[in-house]
């Protein structure tokens, strides 16, 4: 007789109660009203189309008949283009709920159908602009009627060089499908048809190791749960290992091909300059990472000596060494405790929190088929919307509610202060507002925890977001870095290549404390953020800034704090190197990752002398 396998599987998405998920009827009532939506904006698109014409055919007529069909064109534009916004992310969003769900999968290709019909013709009105006679846009600029547009304006103005005659930009935007189809099959591939191994957790039950889960067993306290985790999880993608390395390929050669045709020297450079982000930024970061890397060696073999163990594994990273200190929040009392970490950004701040936690903002449990990991997104016509996969509520779970929460208030002041065309804010500050909350949060937790089990505890999750934030990310950097170069180089990307680039970056970060085994060579491979390329480096930007302005709120209050709100409710009005000197920090120059990674330091120090 066989023996009977009992295996915790999510749950499905109609057994989570109702007020845990998120109401998405916030941006359509029902999918009739979607589809009606959707219907009007695809009427538009010819009358968008005269429009844009518009401004071609004003060319050489009186300044107010071109200013006329300018705005016009630009209402037009961010008008319809705030619809899509609101159908492709409902869209999104609902097929995110089940993955499995072949409607919403339908919902969303069309609405990237008609984005792309969309950005067809939409990719003529930059062309157009900057086709005017000499000083024209300058004058718009200047002028009150064009003030929900004039940043984007200046943008043109800056990126002239790089802009195609229409006819080209219009072929290029209706290959935006094409484009994206690699990170959809990385998708499909890793959150709805692969299956994952199951292991045996601390108490024996049989557990899938999905993505949702992973997080947690690496955690876990047991070395055997840490390692076959680890080795489940990876070996999965790895198994998939040259179909990820064709999809992978086919994301990088299309942003290859997108910096070449716009005349970038690289798909890195193409990548920054549209955010006014030198290339010297990026660069500093890695150099500045690799100045710190032998305290990054001395955690580790403080790690591996209080562990006890004659060899330090990757999967040995991610456990807190600190046994007596357990947080195990419920998600209401998990939610409670950001909020009253959070209480120095101000009684409004912490208002809008709550309206979150109360009027459908948040989808908080994992279900079967959901999309893993956590993320903000939303929609300027109705507010943000966060995606968890809360769990046993450890300090992993509340931190990522702290995080993404960061993400929804930025997104809740951006709306609120800014017409949609500049309510955008850019990659480059997106992860600030998030990683804000994070360290608020530690400090309010050292702060309130004295005793050393939970000091020690509470250092030792700085020290790993430090890890996993800025290290790992910058290393990430580099392998985004050099995956496009070497593809630039005319270098095959495969599995193989992939993965022994990947390895010998974790031996340069890693190597003198941990030993790198081969299954590590295969981690870049559930790395999602990698189709959306050159966009990881911003968390260890943002966390280096974040640290800068959490540590200046803390100490100074009220001031810091308006200083803060006032780069929150900047969205996209101002470039954001310039939005983040509104907080008090300066991304230009070193100093700002300096001082994180010199806390890094002194964290390191202090940790080592607690065992």
């Amino acid at each position: 007789m066989s023996e009977q396998i009992s295996v915790t599987a999510p749950k499905e998405r109609v057994q989570i109660d109702a007020r845990w998920k998120w109401r998405l009827e916030d941006i359509f009532a029902s999918n009739d009203a979607w589809e009606a939506v959707l219907s009007e904006a695809r009427e538009k698109l010819p009358e968008l189309a005269e429009a844009v014409t518009g401004v071609s055919g004003a060319t050489g007529k009186d300044e107010a008949v071109v200013r006329a069909a300018a705005l016009k064109a630009l209402d037009m534009v961010s008008a319809i283009e705030s619809n899509i916004d609101e159908l492709y992310t409902y869209a999104r969003m609902r097929r995110d709920e089940d993955t499995r769900a072949a409607l919403y999968q339908g919902l969303v290709q069309r609405a990237e159908s008609l984005s792309v019909e969309f950005g067809a013709i939409s990719s003529g009105l930059r062309p157009a602009l900057l086709a005017l006679p000499d000083g024209a846009l300058e004058g718009m600029i200047g002028d009150k009627a064009f003030a929900e547009f004039d940043e984007q304006l200046r943008q043109a103005l800056r990126l002239k060089p790089h802009v195609l005659p229409a006819e080209q930009e219009a072929l290029i935007a209706q290959a935006g499908e094409v484009f994206s189809a690699p990170g959809t099959i990385f998708d499909m591939l890793s959150d709805a048809d692969m299956k994952f191994p199951t292991i045996k957790d601390e108490d024996g039950n049989d557990v899938e190791v999905t993505s949702a889960k992973y997080g947690t067993l690496v955690e876990s306290q047991d070395r055997r749960v840490r390692q076959e985790a680890y080795d489940a999880h990876n070996g999965a993608f790895k198994a998939f290992g040259s179909t990820i390395a064709a999809a992978y390929t086919g994301s990088v050669k299309g942003d290859i091909y997108g910096a070449k045709t716009h005349r970038y020297e690289s798909s890195r450079e193409s990548s920054l300059y549209p955010h006014s982000i030198p290339l010297s930024v990026y660069d500093n970061l890695v150099e500045a990472v690799h100045a710190h890397l032998p305290a990054l060696a001395k955690y580790m073999r403080t790690r591996r000596a209080a562990m006890g163990v004659s060899e330090l594994h990757m999967y040995d990273q991610y456990v807190n060494l600190e046994k007596e200190f357990k947080m195990k929040l419920p998600y209401p009392e998990g939610y409670a405790m950001v909020m009253d970490a959070l209480k120095p950004l101000g009684a409004e701040y912490i208002s809008q929190l709550k309206k979150a936690y109360e009027d459908g903002w948040i989808d908080v449990y994992e279900n079967a088929g959901k999309a893993s990991g956590a993320y903000s997104w939303g929609t300027y016509g109705s507010h943000p919307y966060v995606l968890l996969n809360y769990d046993d509520g450890t300090f992993n779970d509340v931190s990522t509610v702290a995080h993404e929460m960061g993400h929804a208030m930025h997104s809740f002041y951006s709306y609120a202060n800014q017409p949609y065309a500049k309510s955008g804010y850019s990659l480059f500050t997106a992860e600030v507002a998030s990683t804000v909350n994070e360290i608020i949060l530690s400090i309010y937790l050292l702060d309130k925890h004295k005793e050393t089990s939970a000091r020690r505890y509470l250092i030792g999750e700085l020290l790993s977001a430090f890890r996993g934030t800025v290290f790992r990310q910058t290393m990430f950097a580099e392998f985004e870095r050099e995956s496009h170069a070497m593809a630039e180089r005319g270098e095959a990307l495969t599995a193989e290549s992939l993965s022994a680039m990947y390895r010998a970056l974790n031996e340069t970060y890693f190597g003198e404390g941990v030993t790198i085994d081969e299954i590590v060579g295969a981690e870049w491979m559930r790395i999602p953020h990698f189709y959306r390329a050159f966009y990881v480096y911003q968390y260890a930007t943002g966390f280096s800034a974040a640290a800068y302005i959490a540590r200046r709120i803390t100490r100074e209050g009220e001031g810091a704090v308006e200083d803060y709100k006032r780069f929150l409710k900047a969205g996209g009005s101002v470039p954001p190197i310039e939005a983040l000197k509104l907080a008090g920090v300066d991304m230009s120059k070193k100093e700002a990752v300096d001082e994180a990674l010199n806390w890094f330091d002194e964290l390191v120090d202090e940790y080592a002398g607690m065992f």
